[in-house]
């Protein structure tokens, strides 16, 4: 997947509003996309990144069971953006190929749904000292570039 560096931009400052857990400025930030194409490319980015992310996380696909634990967990840390363990848990599943689409989702909950559980998955891995959720999201950009 090439990633185009203008969605690129307006995905990294969301994450950066959704990871500081900061509702106003995530609101004002969701709407900096100037048309329908660039929202679709964010959201691509966001699955890519969310699938990735996931299995990184675990060191393998995980199973439904680790996928439920995982949805509640994101949906109590989350608690500032509203989001239910039942609407993450429908987003990894679709995210990870499972039998729901992300058409069936409400749209109007699609998009900072996306961010949200990016940015946690992103901000809670453990990482090396003096690296931040950034940092890793680079290394998950090139491996999503690289797998083209």
């Amino acid at each position: 997947m090439k990633i185009d560096d203008r969605v690129e931009q307006l995905v990294r400052d969301i994450l950066h509003w959704a990871v500081k857990r900061k509702p106003d400025e995530f609101g004002n930030a969701l709407r900096a996309f100037p048309d329908e194409a660039s929202r679709r490319s964010a959201l691509e980015l966001l699955v890519a990144i969310g699938g990735y992310t996931t299995v990184d996380i675990f060191g393998q696909r995980p199973s439904e069971d680790q996928v439920r634990k995982l949805a509640v967990d994101i949906a109590e840390d989350e608690g500032w953006a509203s989001v239910t363990a039942a609407d993450v848990a429908a987003y990894l599943d679709a995210v990870l190929g499972g039998n729901r689409r992300l058409d069936a989702l409400p749209s109007e909950r699609l998009v900072p749904l996306s961010f949200v559980v990016a940015a946690n998955l992103l901000s809670s891995k453990p990482k090396a000292p003096g690296e931040w959720w950034f940092n890793y999201l680079d290394k998950v950009e090139a491996m999503i570039e690289a797998a083209r």
